[in-house]
């Protein structure tokens, strides 16, 4: 054992810069996250009356006010959590090789393992304590926002100290956890690793289980769910957040078949290529997309605040306010997810991809052809995330109000969504491009 950890640190070699920053940037960004949207939670909490007694004011808009930020919340934490999962899968797969490499040298799963974890949680520590430096640098600006209430303090929008460690150590054991069961191709087949021979299948049961969760939502609203009242809500917020968390559980197994289907049929050799290699790895496929999925899905959501009525009484003008308020920051928060999300998937794609792209090119694939493969392999979960996105927004709307909204500034703004995310992929692309070009030419 004292062997194979002296030697660790030499085969887990590191695979240039980027590689490994690119896991902290994640976890950065999962934990100032989920660090500001508790402590914005926590402060409408605490803001919020207690008791039945007539209210008034600010007072009698703050239980409504907090089951918003209760509903952005439960949106928006797991995601920035899978962000946290996804770091350490990607972490790993920067080193599988080696750790491969390692298992075939004699050492026990037990140890790979160990020194894999370890260096996922080195890692995950180091970006959650620079998380929770962008969260403090980051609220008191969020202090400054207008809500229609009184202004929150810097003080309301912090945890209490004590929840810092606790959510640093969670993080960590997320990511611990996310890296022990990525481990399981290593630790049971190394040579497959070592050859890259995967199989990939998916079941049916994905669709059928976020299917499942529609039908229940539907009918659960049409027994009259909002009747309910305080549980109903919560049961509405719960249903709505299984809803989009799904859509991560089915979204790979669309891609896959979609990918099967293109790869049969494609009439150039990019959108083969692209089609094939997203068929042969459909999950990091969608992942590449599945942050701008749920910003397209809150941008749906938040066509919900120009239903909410006029404002001829000073409470009805501070509840706008403040949910016109809350639901672009919600937009902002998930726009920067997906941008990090984005980003950091392209970019670990093209890294995971440098030996294919070294081999095409030798074998005389152009370095432009490569490029337009790529850009294959991005349009196909692109094209159906806005799809996913666009339908389930549009569904959870009609099913709460029970028609589809009309307003033509609905589809204005869902409209400037959808181009933000397409402009974000497209930069995405752009800061991968040189990396293409520079792989494949290593060899030549």
């Amino acid at each position: 054992m004292s062997a194979l950890l002296a030697t660790a640190p030499l085969l887990l070699r590191r695979r240039g810069a980027l590689a490994d920053v690119l896991p902290v940037i994640a976890f950065t960004a999962a934990a100032a996250i989920t660090a500001t949207v508790v402590g914005g939670a926590a402060a409408f909490a605490a803001r919020t009356p207690s008791g039945v007694t007539p209210m008034t004011g600010e007072a009698s808009v703050m239980p409504f006010l907090l089951i918003c930020a209760v509903f952005a919340s439960a949106l928006l934490i797991p995601s920035a959590v899978g962000l946290g999962g996804s770091a350490a899968r990607l972490s790993l797969a920067r080193r599988e090789q080696d750790l491969a490499t390692m298992r075939l040298v004699g050492g026990t799963g037990g140890q790979v393992g160990s020194v894999a974890v370890l260096d996922v949680a080195a890692q995950s520590l180091l970006g959650s304590i620079l998380g929770l430096g962008a969260h403090l640098a980051v609220t008191p600006a969020l202090a400054r926002l207008d809500f229609g209430i009184t202004p929150f303090t810097v003080a309301e929008l912090l945890l209490p100290w004590w929840a810092y460690p606790l959510l640093v150590v969670a993080l960590v054991l997320i990511a611990a956890g996310s890296a022990a069961v990525s481990l399981a191709g290593v630790v049971l087949s190394p040579l497959g690793v070592a050859r890259d021979s995967r199989v990939v299948r998916l079941s049916v049961l994905r669709l059928g289980l976020w299917a499942a969760l529609i039908v229940g939502f539907m009918i659960f609203m049409n027994m009259g769910g909002v009747l309910l009242g305080s549980v109903g809500i919560v049961i509405i917020v719960l249903f709505v957040a299984a809803i989009v968390a799904g859509i991560n559980v089915v979204g790979p197994f669309i891609v896959w078949v979609t990918a099967l289907a293109l790869a049969r049929t494609a009439p150039t050799p990019s959108l083969l290529v692209g089609a094939r290699r997203l068929a042969g790895d459909p999950r990091a496929g969608w992942r590449a997309v599945s942050g701008i999925t749920f910003a397209l899905v809150i941008a749906g959501f938040l066509t919900m605040i120009a239903t909410l009525g006029d404002t001829s009484t000073p409470e009805e003008a501070m509840m706008l306010t403040a949910t016109t308020t809350g639901g672009l920051l919600t937009l902002g928060i998930a726009a920067v997810l997906a941008a990090v999300s984005t980003g950091v998937s392209q970019t670990a794609r093209v890294i995971d991809q440098a030996p294919r792209l070294r081999a095409q090119h030798i074998a005389g694939a152009e370095v432009g052809q490569l490029h337009r493969a790529r850009i294959a392999e991005i349009a196909v979960p692109v094209g159906l995330s806005s799809i996913i996105a666009t339908g389930t927004a549009l569904l959870v709307l009609t099913t709460f109000f029970g028609s589809a909204p009309s307003d033509p500034m609905m589809a204005v703004q869902y409209l400037a969504a959808v181009l933000g995310a397409y402009a974000l992929v497209i930069a995405s692309v752009l800061v991968g491009s040189p990396l293409v070009k520079r792989f494949a030419l290593r060899a030549v």
